[in-house]
């Protein structure tokens, strides 16, 4: 059995208002957050208006093929340069309010009325933006480490699966009424899987995953598939083409990695699935899931219908999961119980959030990496 201080968040660390409040600052406006992949700027000029953390940022494809990204306010008097949740293709950057224009670059090109030479420090104000195995990545803190301390050594672990060349071939967006903390520790262990995923039990193992050997901001491990399945589908079929790179212990994992504070990346032999999460308040999370195949099955022409049906049902199955003990833990009174063994990444996700909390900073990558652990 776990230790007796081997227990979950209380109540409070759900429902509050001010918790969510400080973890909007600390843990999504200072973290690298996910806003994408980098097919939301499919060409130069295309700019994009997102929501990080409650703040409006512009994601701008400038004029040399690269990301950026901006506060979405003009240097005037603040007005949204693109509306939140919108997207235009342009030459330049515009205000509708007075008309000030910009270059793709963000500086200033026109304001009327005003002397451009004495505007040279009224360019938009940038915001750190990088681009990571085909996903963009938001930054609006100045002094955060660089996205590469975040992801450290996941770049090698994800590597036989080339995630840049891989294609969409749908999306999900679910609105999931429960704090952001709980779909992150349901995605992080299995020890559900059994009474609350059947169709998910028959074709995947629950027990005797391990974890991976994690040097950045990220947790996971791998379960492996059962014998008679081809793929994680709800009837076990699926394409019979394994990534190249993948070793022959690889082919049959089925491997999980939650880039925190935002990202989960699940990797299959023959494509992965994502879910990355957007916090709108104490008890209410957006999860936009895409499913990526690499490019050699879509040209092919694969029906990919077997994997978006399989994540979205279980998908369902998580979210009313979730739900249930979002309303669970908003009941006065409520006591947090203890973690079964089965629950590391869990508790080891517990861990960063206490360290955060108590030390009053966003996330940082743990120092004492367990070197015994599948790397």
């Amino acid at each position: 059995m776990p230790s007796s201080d081997d227990h979950g968040l209380p109540g409070e660390a759900y429902t509050s208002g001010s918790v969510f409040d400080w973890e909007r600052q600390k843990l999504w406006r200072e973290g690298w957050v996910c806003v994408g992949r980098a097919s939301l700027l499919p060409a130069t000029g295309s700019q994009r208006a997102i929501d990080v953390g409650g703040a409006g940022v512009l994601l701008v494809n400038d004029s040399s093929g690269q990301p950026r990204a901006f506060l979405n306010s003009c240097r005037h008097r603040g007005h949204e340069l693109v509306r939140s949740g919108c997207e235009v293709r342009r030459s330049t950057i515009w205000c509708a309010y007075h008309a000030w224009v910009y270059r793709l670059d963000g500086a200033l090109r026109n304001a009327p009325g005003f002397d451009i030479d004495e505007a040279d420090d009224l360019g938009l104000i940038p915001v750190r933006c990088a681009d990571w195995g085909g996903w963009l990545f938001v930054n609006l803190s100045e002094t955060a480490p660089d996205l590469q301390s975040t992801v450290g050594n996941l770049d090698e672990i994800l590597a036989p699966y080339e995630t840049s060349s891989l294609r969409t071939t749908a999306v999900r967006q679910y609105d999931v009424a429960a704090n952001w903390k709980l779909i992150v520790e349901n995605y992080l262990e299995c020890y559900h899987c059994p009474s609350t995923h059947p169709e998910l039990s028959r074709v995947q193992r629950t027990e005797g995953g391990e974890d991976f050997a994690s040097t950045g901001l990220w947790l996971g491990g791998f379960l492996d598939l059962r014998n008679s399945a081809l793929s994680m589908s709800l009837d076990g079929s699926g394409a019979a083409w394994d990534f190249p790179s993948l070793d022959e212990d690889r082919v049959r994992q089925v491997c999980y990695h939650a880039l925190l504070p935002g990202l989960f990346v699940t990797a299959h032999h023959d494509y992965l699935v994502t879910h990355r999460l957007e916090p709108l308040g104490a008890d209410r999370t957006r999860v936009t899931c895409e499913w990526l195949f690499p490019p050699e099955l879509v040209s092919a022409g694969t029906d990919t219908t077997y994997a978006l049906d399989f994540w979205d049902h279980t998908n369902a199955q998580d979210w009313a999961a979730c739900e249930s003990v979002q309303r669970g833990v908003s009941v006065p009174g409520y006591l947090p119980g203890p973690l079964a063994p089965d629950e590391s990444g869990l508790r080891a996700f517990l861990r960063l959030l206490a360290e955060a909390y108590g030390s009053d900073m966003p996330l940082r990558v743990p120092t004492d990496v367990d070197e015994g652990a599948r790397s």
